[in-house]
């Protein structure tokens, strides 16, 4: 009788140790749970963030190919006050001073004045299929610039413009949007000045006898 009593002191503590330990593993397996969610949606932001990025400068290289396969002659400037629907580019000049970003501008801004990546802002039509089903859409524009050194003069009507070409895309998931943007060098006037689209980089600019200076001068990129 006393040792079948003995027992069961015994056996109370061994339950309330197990259930202690038990309580020990669930929370053990709810933090690793908790922690392995909150590093599979860290690197979903990093992806989702890295896909925007290529997105910026896929659209800004776009961008650039644009402007450097334009035929002709410089088209007119747009001095400031005029109106931008006359600008041949569609915007007006702004100062080069500073190489401010335009971060303050909304998604309905670069809806309405942007122009998707892989796409020819004059006939609408797409050039080049530059992104995945995964991959956000790049949008992009060129804007001259009151550069106080431009136009450059060169010889027989040849001139050297400058030009501001912007590009941003936004995360799939929540996230600050990149924004990427150059000053870029534009040669006119001479029919060997233009490369043909869709292609990478400005072949003319790569050319020995090229004005100079010529194609991207700076670079800078947000965030």
């Amino acid at each position: 009788m006393n040792g079948f009593t003995g027992r069961r002191p015994q056996q109370g503590a061994g339950l309330l140790l197990a259930l202690l330990l038990l309580t020990l593993l669930g929370g053990l397996v709810t933090h690793a749970l908790q922690a392995n969610q909150w590093q599979r949606r860290i690197a979903s932001h990093e992806i989702a963030g890295a896909r925007a990025e290529a997105a910026a400068r896929s659209a800004l290289e776009w961008a650039e190919q644009w402007l450097m396969h334009l035929p002709g002659d410089a088209p007119p400037a747009c001095t400031p006050g005029c109106d931008p629907s006359l600008d041949p580019l569609g915007v007006a000049p702004v100062a080069l001073a500073g190489f401010a970003p335009l971060l303050d501008l909304d998604e309905r801004w670069w809806l309405d004045h942007a122009h998707a990546d892989g796409f020819d802002p004059v006939s609408g039509s797409l050039l080049a299929d530059r992104s995945s089903d995964q991959t956000p859409t790049g949008r992009w524009t060129v804007i001259p610039l009151a550069h106080p050194e431009a136009p450059t003069a060169l010889d027989s009507g040849r001139e050297i413009r400058y030009y501001r070409v912007l590009a941003r895309a936004v995360p799939a998931r929540r996230g600050e949007p990149v924004l990427v943007e150059t000053v870029v060098a534009r040669p006119w006037g001479d029919p060997r000045w233009q490369d043909t689209l869709p292609a990478g980089g400005s072949a003319f600019c790569a050319a020995p006898d090229a004005p100079r200076p010529c194609g991207r001068l700076r670079w800078q990129q947000w965030p």
